[in-house]
């Protein structure tokens, strides 16, 4: 008896003391500048006139531009086709989804539990928050939605040593499911992705990943010509200069293959290539 009692007040102890320790922890947005977002010092309620700029722009510019440039995010300022809002989770004035529609910025930094709260506006988080709105989410159907499991799909894999020739962090996570044969942590260097189930031709179903694209434009045993790279569709993303899966694909996109743009009339392609 006397040892569960010593167990109970040694688990009370450390429970105490990781509570002591978040709530010392600095407030990410303890803002003392009001009207770097609000146009006034008592904000109506109303979003959309009470801004300064519209919310994405806001959130972005001040402080979370890695986020935007790092990775791909769930999409905001569209409007919700398939799915119901509720009440709690606001949209602006026109309809759109916004950082604000999940996050409340204004909100406590840690949950009762001690863990971070992500400031989103309810106390679900990952796939659980997920269905708030995606309330049909379902693995078997849902591909990347269901697997993500997050709204913000930033690398978890570190480029160790850059003198090499290595494919960028988002094509590494990419490939760690779209191959089984690639564990999570092997050096993977660039080359030829063969993605597709015809592999019988090389020009068919494959693209080189983790080439320097100006590079490769001024190649002349290219095999087509380049256009400039500030020339091509800002929707196709480069990774330090170098083509990645994340290029063509967006793991939240809505289009087939979840490319970030149709291929209609190969569109997509003759972004980046001249015939």
């Amino acid at each position: 008896m006397r040892q569960k009692i010593t167990l109970a007040l040694f688990f009370s102890f450390i429970l105490l003391l990781v509570l002591v320790v978040f709530s010392r922890e600095n407030q990410p947005h303890a803002f003392k500048q009001c009207n770097s977002c609000h146009v006034s010092k008592n904000p109506s309620g109303n979003q959309a006139r009470d801004m300064t700029a519209p919310v994405t722009f806001l959130c972005s510019t001040n402080c979370h531009q890695r986020i935007f440039d790092e990775g791909y995010m769930h999409p905001v300022d569209v409007r919700p086709v398939s799915v119901k809002i509720p009440a709690d989770m606001p949209v602006s004035r026109s309809g759109e989804l916004t950082c604000s529609t999940c996050h409340d910025v204004h909100a406590d930094y840690i949950t009762p539990y001690g863990a971070s709260s992500h400031f989103l506006r309810r106390q679900e988080s990952g796939k659980a928050f997920c269905k708030i709105c995606h309330k049909s989410l379902d693995m078997a159907r849902a591909g990347h939605k269901a697997s993500l499991g997050e709204a913000h799909f930033r690398s978890r894999y570190v480029v160790a040593n850059v003198s090499q020739q290595q494919i960028d962090p988002m094509s590494k996570n990419c490939i760690s499911c779209h191959d089984g044969t690639f564990a999570s942590s092997p050096t993977i260097l660039a080359g030829r992705w063969i993605h597709e189930k015809s592999q019988v031709r090389h020009d068919l179903g494959s693209h080189p990943i983790g080439m320097d694209y100006e590079a490769t434009r001024f190649n002349r045993g290219a095999k087509t010509d380049l256009r400039p790279m500030s020339s091509v569709d800002p929707r196709i993303r480069f990774f330090n200069g170098r083509v990645g899966c994340g290029s063509c694909h967006d793991p939240f996109s809505a289009l087939h293959k979840k490319l970030v743009m149709t291929d209609e009339h190969s569109r997509l392609c003759l972004s980046c290539h001249m015939i």
